[in-house]
Order: structure tokens, then C-alpha cells, then sequence
């Protein structure tokens, strides 16, 4: 019988949470949005426009979503690379690998 694991990546194997909260706290500040990063971080993992939608209410100018969106995107782009793996991360892949599981990487994250 084949056995295997499926792992995301971002959040799981990379701690990314700290470049989503800094990243999305820049893309707030520079379209003049002033919210706080211990409210960024709690919605951290909720879909772009969830997070948005959470975090401006629902009486934001929605046009400006993507643009918000987008701008997170590119800062959080320009970081990821150099983010290193979680502890053990790259052991905890090859032994699987070794012992004949079928190891699979996931992402919701676009662009992957």
C-alpha cells in the first residue's frame, strides 16, 4: 500500500507567519490604513479578502481590495526566498522520503 504525506508549506514547514504580519501591515500603511499588527497577526491564514474584509469592515472601499491585496503580495514576494525552514523541517522530509512514503508539498498561496 502507497503512503503518503501531504505538508503545506507556508505556516508548516516555513514559519511565515511574521512576514504576513509585516507585509500585510505595510501594504495597510502605505494605502493609509492604520491597523494595528496584534490585529494582523490574528488574522493571519484567513484568504486575502477575508483578512481585508476582517480587519477594514464592511464599509471599506472594496475597489481598493485588490490593490491592497496586490501590495501585500509583492512585499511578502520580495522576502519569502530568504525565509529559512522550520527546525528539522528538511530531516522530517527526507526520512519519509527514505522509508517510501510519497511526500507532497502544498500551497494555497498563489503564484507557487
Amino acid at each position: 500500500m502507497d503512503r503518503a504525506a501531504v505538508f503545506d508549506v507556508d505556516g508548516t514547514l516555513v514559519d511565515t507567519n511574521h512576514l504576513h504580519v509585516a507585509t500585510w501591515w505595510e501594504a495597510f500603511r502605505q494605502a493609509g490604513h492604520h491597523i494595528p499588527m496584534h490585529a494582523i497577526h490574528r488574522a493571519v491564514g484567513l484568504a486575502s479578502s477575508d483578512l481585508i474584509a476582517h480587519l477594514l469592515g464592511d464599509d471599506r472601499d472594496r475597489d481598493r481590495d485588490d490593490e491592497l491585496s496586490c501590495a501585500h503580495k509583492v512585499l511578502y514576494g520580495q522576502y519569502f526566498d530568504r525565509l529559512p525552514a522550520l527546525p528539522d523541517a528538511g530531516r522530517l522530509l527526507r526520512r519519509l522520503h527514505q522509508d517510501g512514503w510519497n511526500v507532497v508539498l502544498a500551497t494555497s498561496a498563489g503564484g507557487a
